[in-house]
């Protein structure tokens, strides 16, 4: 992929404008991408500078290509999904965590045998923080 030519000024100072104040991290870095395409600079070089991978920046160009602005934001649904229910993992946690107070690694492999996912014993610390949970040791 060669670079991408965007001769309207209003385009480019939108992407200016997002580079700087986007309302996501990820909104700023892609505007800031194309904008570096835009004036030459080899994708390879972008993914150096924002440390990603080489098909990383190429896929970010194919989706502003495709889409233009509305690729610079995260779609609702992307990204990886919860492993952990809020509302039915949580009422099995919280009960599993009264009936074993001093002993959370117990609740855990409890939960792990009840449950039957696959999950680390920090996520389910940070289940439990987030739901405001608690266990007396840690």
């Amino acid at each position: 992929m060669k670079n991408i030519d965007i001769d309207d000024i209003e385009i480019i100072d939108k992407l200016k404008e997002l580079k700087k104040f986007g309302t996501s991290k990820q909104e700023r870095v892609r505007s800031h991408a194309v904008l570096l395409l835009n004036d030459g600079v080899k994708l390879s070089e972008i993914a150096k500078i924002f440390d990603v991978s080489d098909r990383m920046v190429y896929n970010w160009i194919s989706e502003w290509n495709n889409l233009g602005f509305t690729s610079l934001k995260r779609k609702k649904g992307d990204g990886r999904k919860p492993l952990l229910n809020d509302k039915e993992d949580k009422e099995l946690i919280q009960r599993l965590i009264e009936e074993n107070p001093h002993q959370p690694k117990k609740a855990y492999a409890l939960a792990l045998e009840e449950l039957k996912k696959s999950i680390s014993y920090k996520t389910f610390q940070r289940f439990l923080k987030k739901h405001s949970i608690s266990a007396t040791n840690g």
